[in-house]
């Protein structure tokens, strides 16, 4: 079976690297053919130092679903456009926003060191960290640290001025995060696995509802902050508690199927 896990919040609960007995049943779940596919928002850059290294031959899915990995092998399956980057940037300007601009392996940002999403950017220091005029083939943008003030302002302007994209309003943090049009973690996951894959998914964000829906089996690991109701009829989704030893019991379930 292909088994589809989400990082952060889903099987990383400190920001840094898989539990360790989460990482001892995958390593089981593959030696027994079963297929282990990540799907992060991170790109692939800041998926690779979460992983043990033995997964990074595995496929991944990265930026919400706009890069992928298959055998250390990067490929982008899109970016945004020129002009649909400056309507971007000009928001940026505009209302003076925190951000992080990713290509295919370096990336500008303008980000407070208290955020906790600057202790996930580049830990390793793989990258180069560029001007934001510099980038030229985006894939994913996140603006950061919206006043509650402008964040539906800004998610209706991106809309209704650049509606070839892609965009996750995460209200409860005020981040946006923006990827092409038709880019999310279950494109990539057709990509990898033809139309119409079959699949089990973990996940426990907005950016995995698509991923989760479109699954023979979903995981949501509850994140209590957040109201989606649009799992509530979805008979095939379960929901289980935030913590490795939930994870873990689903893992030896499948392990004994």
């Amino acid at each position: 079976m292909n088994l589809v896990f989400d990082i952060d919040g889903t099987i990383c609960f400190d920001g840094q690297q898989i539990d360790e007995e989460i990482t001892r049943r995958l390593t089981n779940l593959h030696n027994v053919r079963h297929r282990i596919i990540f799907a992060s928002a991170r790109p692939i850059r800041d998926l690779l130092p979460v992983l043990p290294k033995a997964f990074h031959d595995m496929s991944l899915i990265g930026g919400n679903g706009s890069i992928i990995s298959e055998k250390q092998i990067i490929q982008t399956l899109a970016t945004i456009s020129h002009t649909d980057f400056q309507i971007i940037k000009d928001v940026i300007k505009k209302y003076d926003l925190n951000y992080i601009v990713d290509d295919k392996w370096d990336y500008a940002a303008n980000v407070s060191a208290t955020n906790e999403i600057y202790k996930r950017l580049d830990p390793l220091h793989l990258a180069q960290k560029q001007s934001i005029d510099v980038i030229t083939s985006p894939i994913k943008v996140i603006l950061l640290n919206i006043s509650t003030q402008h964040f539906e302002a800004i998610a209706t302007h991106l809309s209704e001025k650049a509606p070839h994209l892609s965009l996750i309003n995460h209200s409860n943090e005020l981040n946006i995060d923006i990827t092409a049009q038709h880019i999310n973690k279950y494109t990539a996951i057709e990509y990898i696995l033809g139309s119409n894959p079959e699949y089990i998914a973990f996940g426990n964000d907005h950016n995995d509802i698509t991923m989760l829906n479109n699954a023979e089996t979903g995981y949501f690991v509850n994140n209590k902050a957040l109201n989606l109701p649009i799992f509530e009829n979805n008979y095939k989704l379960n929901s289980i508690e935030p913590n490795a030893a939930s994870i873990c019991k689903i893992l030896d379930q499948l392990l004994d199927s």
